[in-house]
């Protein structure tokens, strides 16, 4: 019975177009797949309509996951974060699985923003958003690389998972490691405050 309702429903739009189908008919109840419908509007597109699951589409630019860290930040707020957790899970592991580091890169930005302001209701929370800033700052070489070259008139930008440990491990009171960290991300050319936290770490540390 469960399979033949769902297979009733006629479902287009991006979802389709991704092959998301399955995904988003178990991960989500129909009060809570109406309520993403509802929120979700672009800039641009009729409001009447819902991209998500209405129209045919031919082509488009970004990938799957690109969508689906794009949409959790729709619901990145307390009343909706468990929707949001959702979708942000499902885009990193399709970006895990994907060739393009900027995608991934995007993607774990998301769920670190996510996690971190999840971080007082979740005691799990504050855990996730570490590994997902690790997992950031590990593949930052590639990421800077790739922006580099399909950005090319433009400098790097702000990089969340370096300035976002760096808070954290400062709260810590781990200065040492927030120095290597800035000293690291300025190094890569990542945009941000580093020399700023460097001598401010040095300073809690005795140093001139």
């Amino acid at each position: 019975m469960f399979k033949l309702f769902h297979q009733q429903e006629k479902i287009e739009g991006e979802i389709a177009y991704y092959h998301l189908q399955d995904w988003w008919l178990h991960a989500f109840t129909k009060e809570e797949r109406s309520h993403i419908e509802s929120v979700f509007h672009p800039l641009g597109t009729d409001p009447k309509r819902k991209p998500l699951t209405e129209g045919k589409i031919e082509y488009s630019s970004q990938n799957a996951a690109g969508l689906l860290h794009a949409l959790a930040g729709w619901f990145n707020n307390p009343q909706d974060r468990h929707i949001a957790n959702k979708i942000i899970e499902k885009a990193n592991e399709l970006a895990q699985y994907g060739s393009d580091v900027l995608t991934l890169h995007f993607t774990l930005q998301q769920e670190i923003d996510i996690y971190y302001r999840e971080r007082n209701d979740d005691p799990a929370a504050l855990g996730k958003a570490i590994k997902a800033c690790e997992e950031q700052i590990r593949i930052a070489p590639q990421a800077a690389q790739q922006f580099l070259k399909k950005y090319q008139m433009q400098r790097l930008p702000r990089h969340v998972g370096y300035s976002q440990l760096a808070i954290i491990l400062k709260k810590q009171g781990n200065y040492k490691r927030v120095i290597e960290l800035c000293e690291q991300a300025k190094k890569q050319g990542w945009a941000g405050d580093w020399a700023k936290r460097i001598a401010e770490a040095n300073q809690k540390l005795g140093r001139q």
